[in-house]
């Protein structure tokens, strides 16, 4: 872990001030010991603007790590890395050269006129360097939608040439509406709707520019913060790393406004006036830009980031049940900055971590410990790939074989609301959380059940499918877990419009609903690590 410095110090004297923990009695019963109060606290450490947004590969989520640590330590937990409650774990990143890697126009003569354009590829986790050069064709919008009876590769044959397509899909006069009406996640304007459209056009390449309407002319100003995440791609070390390459795949670039201009000069047209056609007549206006070739050229680097997961535990009380393992997980990062503005994480996932700290407590001030042994893992890497997760489970702490449950909290602080709800984002009301799982044990199903009749707090299914549009079943650190056949739940109040955004505060958060939660997730884990038979996996991962 690098050093922090005089800002670790700061940070732990800092924190020394949001240290709830006061217990001195043993209880009987541990959920009382979850309270309201103590969740304020330590999200109000975790989101301050001191934490700057605990981004990975940042200083501030290693003060996040070792707040956790200090945190598991004042609650007297053992540590469950040997000695340490740290485990380590490393992020291999692939990233694109910026001094090898450009964009360059040239004429019919081969005279450039333009070169060294930044370019950002989806996906950069192919086949290492490449050197793509030929034809351009604009294709609109990059649509193909046959319910509206339009197709932007109609007028053109893509074989073989460089298509130069806008972001979004057709949008009204005002640009305030999109004239193909659907559900966002479903929406013709997504990237991942338009490359299965033109995933075997046999186009060498697609270069995505954002459109007029938008009011930006470049990528980062568009998506603040998505640059960086265009130019790299990230792996577990150990692992492979993930190919989106398929055989006749084109590659995706996104190019700033200036490329799309340089390729569109002389030819009569512009960006802005090929827009106004599509969208006031919603008919294509494709066709192939003459006496221009591009020439798109990638190098790329490696790099090495370390990270941790923070791991404590509770041993069992029984001599032979203590070698199974229940974890309550949730992940500590978040996204960082983005544009120059902190995002606070309040919600996401400050909330799970402050659960786990209170559950962790409520546990250990009961008179007698339960019969099987308990986890506390906080996650780092989920933001940018799940990879604490999938680190723990490649290399366990505990055997897998003996983990019977992952309890996982991400974002378990809000309530549905007028000001911060849509279609797109489904939130909770007061009294109910999202039970996200893939049901893999009919037993933990019952169990949740039975807690959830004793509990204020009810519990919703309703997003546990996998074929849901969200895809939140696959969306955080349970998943992990449950493909290596271990039932998992995943507590969730929802989405909302300050998801990963500036606006996702601590005094957003409802903290007696946070408790309710809380206590629920509690019960139901004290039940499993309790009862006297292990929980039967009666639909495993491994079979579906």
């Amino acid at each position: 872990m690098k050093s922090t410095g005089i800002i670790l110090l700061s940070a732990l004297l800092y924190f020394a001030a949001f240290s709830p923990l006061s217990f001195s009695q043993k209880s009987s019963n541990g959920i009382s010991k979850i309270n309201s109060e103590d969740l304020e606290a330590y999200v109000s450490f975790l989101a301050s603007p001191a934490m700057n947004g605990r981004a990975n590969g940042e200083q501030e989520l290693d003060i996040t790590v070792n707040y956790l640590a200090s945190q598991a330590r004042i609650l007297n937990l053992k540590p469950a890395n040997g000695e340490s409650y740290l485990q380590p774990y490393t992020i291999m990143e692939k990233q694109i050269d910026p001094s090898g890697s450009m964009i360059e126009i040239y004429s019919e003569g081969n005279d450039p006129v333009m070169n060294s354009e930044p370019m950002y590829q989806l996906y950069p986790t192919g086949a290492a360097d490449f050197v793509i050069e030929g034809e351009v064709a604009f294709a609109g919008y990059g649509i193909k939608a046959d319910k509206y009876g339009y197709n932007d590769l109609e007028n053109i044959s893509p074989d073989g040439k460089i298509l130069l397509i806008m972001n979004r899909s057709p949008l009204s006069e005002d640009g305030s509406r999109y004239l193909f009406e659907e559900p966002m996640w479903e929406s013709f304007m997504s990237i991942q709707a338009k490359i299965i459209g033109l995933m075997f056009s046999k186009a060498r390449a697609i270069l995505v520019v954002t459109d007029p309407k938008s009011g930006f002319t470049s990528v980062d100003q568009q998506y603040p913060g998505i640059t960086g995440e265009l130019r790299s791609s990230k792996y577990l070390k150990g692992t492979k790393p993930v190919s989106f390459d398929l055989p006749a795949m084109p590659k995706i670039i996104y190019v700033n406004r200036s490329v799309a201009d340089e390729l569109l000069r002389g030819t009569g047209q512009s960006l802005d006036d090929l827009q106004k056609k599509i969208d006031s007549g919603l008919k294509p206006q494709s066709f192939v830009i003459k006496d221009k070739k591009i020439r798109i050229t990638e190098k790329s680097m490696l790099k090495e980031t370390q990270q941790y997961n923070v791991a404590a535990w509770i041993e069992g009380s029984d001599p032979v049940l203590s070698r199974e393992i229940v974890i309550f997980s949730g992940h500590a990062d978040h996204i960082g900055t983005t544009g120059g503005h902190v995002n606070p994480g309040a919600d996401d996932n400050a909330s799970g971590c402050a659960a786990i700290l209170e559950i962790a407590q409520a546990f250990q001030s009961l008179e007698k410990k339960p019969l099987r042994s308990v986890l506390f893992l906080w996650v780092t890497g989920e933001e940018i790939g799940l990879f604490g997760s999938q680190s723990y489970v490649n290399n366990p702490l505990f055997p897998l074989e003996n983990t019977i449950v992952d309890l996982n909290m991400d974002m378990i602080g809000r309530v549905k609301g007028v000001a911060d709800t849509t279609d797109d984002n489904p939130m909770t009301g007061p009294l109910e959380v999202f039970a996200i799982t893939g049901y893999q044990s009919r037993d933990l199903t019952e169990i949740a059940g039975e807690a959830d009749r004793r509990s204020e707090i009810d519990l919703n299914y309703s997003l546990s499918s996998r074929t849901h549009p969200l895809q939140l079943y696959s969306r955080s650190d349970h998943y992990n877990f449950e493909k290596k056949d271990i039932p998992a739940i995943f507590f969730s109040t929802g989405l909302h419009t300050d998801y990963h955004k500036p606006g996702d505060t601590a005094e957003k958060l409802d903290f007696e609903k946070m408790e309710k939660i809380t206590r629920l997730i509690y019960d139901i884990g004290f039940t499993v690590a309790n009862r006297k038979n292990r929980l039967v996996v009666d639909n495993p991962f491994s079979k579906w």
